[in-house]
């Protein structure tokens, strides 16, 4: 049974060749990368003869999302159909191509000849042992057989015999060493393939050329294992400047295949997710009923993307720049940033950092302090107009003065006509949130307890310019009417009434401390206590 198992993968091969198909050579020439997906466009130029075709496009990712194939054609061949399958016996196909492996084949078709000629031999010598066997056999039969021929028969069947046996012997010898000389043969071209090589999809195009034709092929596809995330460098010289903002993509992928020398897009888009407006149905209420409820976990689904366009489609153009650029095209919803220089990106599943845009955004700037919560004033950049920016939540670097700051969150998507960017906190702005004591007395009224709640803000400014700040605090809401909160002292502070917040806002000089009163009482029943939330 051994003899036969070398045979297999070049039985594998044959019956691939056998189908009459056309294999491509094939290169991702151009990437863009979605949020969640990428989508990568291969290339080839392929020899089509006259009739019907299929041509096979290997190499393709195991991510590959089968329904968003899209196939272009520039030539004089039509497009019939497009479909994908996967080829587990690539690692054979792939090393075909090597020179020492050719030689390697050409050597182990040799001996594979020399095998069949020695299986024809053992099948000759076989015969004839049977033909001996049954010559003398049949010679006791014969009228004229005398009992002293006996021995002569014995010495004939023994020489021969022996003589076809030896013979067999050696065949089987040889046979085996052939075998063990074709298993080397095959280990070598086996540790030619790729260590770890995974099996890899395949796209099959079926074309009908009236005459032998050359075409250009794109074949474009949704992968997954790939995406980008925003993120920003922010950089302040001074509050007299504007804040420059540099735009990036922080760019992985794991599909399996590296990119490389690629036409790489970035997008803001998100295929793939679900795109289909919400419907409001109509909402009852009822009384309640308890039963159980299978609980089912969806999955995400594609939206199918197949489309099959034909000839005379324009071929692709790439200039070489000599600095990085990058051009935004902007549709109803969604960027696309190209950059115009070829990109490398691995298949390593790490954060690759690609620049898309750098802004120069006027701002103003103010400090922003919530003592309740931390005695610190932070600095706050405040941009108008941004959505002109098409910026995406993302993480962001501040630098300030060319110091570095630390991280913040940007997110641009609110819906105030103002986006605020903290640039850190500033030490030399000190603040102080005190409660008075002694202002603090439980007074009854009637059946009622009436509490005061003070508190002292202090805000100095230790810089050597004058300053603009806003502090906030709050007064707490009630929840009941049994509860009255009204509020004392708040100075000349903004109150809102809705969510309790008191802001003040003023300018402080270099040098100067500013001290703001908080008061406000609490009503309440007697015998009841209160705490606030």
């Amino acid at each position: 049974m051994k003899r036969f198992l070398f045979l297999l993968p070049l039985l594998f091969w044959s019956l691939h060749l056998m189908a009459g198909e056309v294999e491509t050579n094939s290169k991702v020439t151009a990437v863009t990368v979605y949020r969640n997906l990428a989508r990568e466009t291969r290339s080839s130029v392929t020899n089509i003869p006259a009739g019907n075709t299929e041509v096979v496009i290997s190499g393709v990712t195991l991510q590959m999302v089968d329904p968003s194939i899209q196939v272009s054609v520039k030539g004089d061949a039509t497009l019939l159909s497009a479909s994908v399958r996967t080829n587990h016996f690539r690692e054979v196909l792939a090393v075909a191509a090597n020179p020492k492996a050719q030689k390697l084949q050409d050597s182990i078709k040799v001996l594979q000849h020399e095998l069949r000629w020695i299986s024809e031999e053992m099948s000759v010598h076989t015969g004839e042992l049977e033909l001996v066997s049954q010559l003398l056999a049949a010679a006791p039969s014969q009228k004229e057989y005398k009992p002293v021929d006996l021995s002569a028969c014995a010495d004939i069947y023994r020489s021969r015999f022996m003589e076809l046996k030896k013979k067999l012997f050696d065949l089987q010898l040889r046979q085996e060493g052939l075998e063990a000389r074709i298993a080397g043969h095959q280990g070598e071209i086996q540790a030619m393939a790729p260590k770890g090589k995974h099996p890899v999809k395949e796209i099959v195009l079926n074309f009908w050329a009236e005459a032998p034709t050359t075409a250009t092929i794109k074949t474009m596809y949704l992968v997954n294992g790939a995406g980008w995330t925003p993120m920003y460098d922010l950089n302040v010289e001074n509050t007299a400047r504007p804040v420059n903002i540099s735009y990036k993509a922080s760019i992985h992928q794991a599909t399996g295949a590296d990119w490389k020398g690629v036409d790489l897009t970035v997008s803001t888009s998100t295929p793939g997710m679900n795109n289909d407006r919400p419907i409001l149905n109509p909402h009852y209420v009822d009384f309640v009923t308890y039963a159980l409820s299978p609980v089912s976990v969806g999955s995400l689904q594609y939206n199918s993307m197949y489309t099959v366009t034909g000839t005379n489609s324009n071929s692709d153009q790439s200039v070489d720049a000599p600095e990085y650029v990058v051009s935004a095209e902007e549709s109803d919803i969604h960027v696309d940033y190209k950059i115009e220089i070829d990109q490398s990106i691995p298949s390593d599943g790490n954060q690759h950092i690609c620049k898309l845009k750098d802004y120069s955004v006027p701002a103003t700037f103010r400090y922003h302090t919530v003592p309740k919560l931390e005695n610190a004033a932070f600095l706050l950049a405040r941009i108008t107009d941004y959505g002109q920016y098409n910026l995406l939540p993302g993480k962001a670097n501040v630098f300030f003065e060319d110091t570095y700051v630390g991280q913040v969150g940007l997110n641009p998507q609110v819906t105030g006509d103002t986006l605020l960017v903290s640039l850190g906190r500033d030490e030399k702005i000190v603040v102080k949130r005190t409660r008075f004591q002694e202002k603090v007395a439980p007074k009854p009224v009637s059946s009622k307890i009436k509490e005061n709640f003070a508190y002292q803000i202090e805000v100095r400014n230790n810089k050597g310019v004058p300053i603009d700040i806003e502090v906030l605090d709050q007064i707490p809401l009630s929840r009941t009417n049994e509860i009255v909160v009204s509020p004392v002292e708040t100075g000349k502070a903004e109150h809102d009434l809705a969510t309790g917040r008191i802001l003040w806002h003023f300018k402080l000089e270099a040098g100067k401390t500013k001290k703001l009163d908080l008061v406000y009482t609490i009503e309440y029943p007697e015998g009841k206590a209160i705490a606030e939330r």
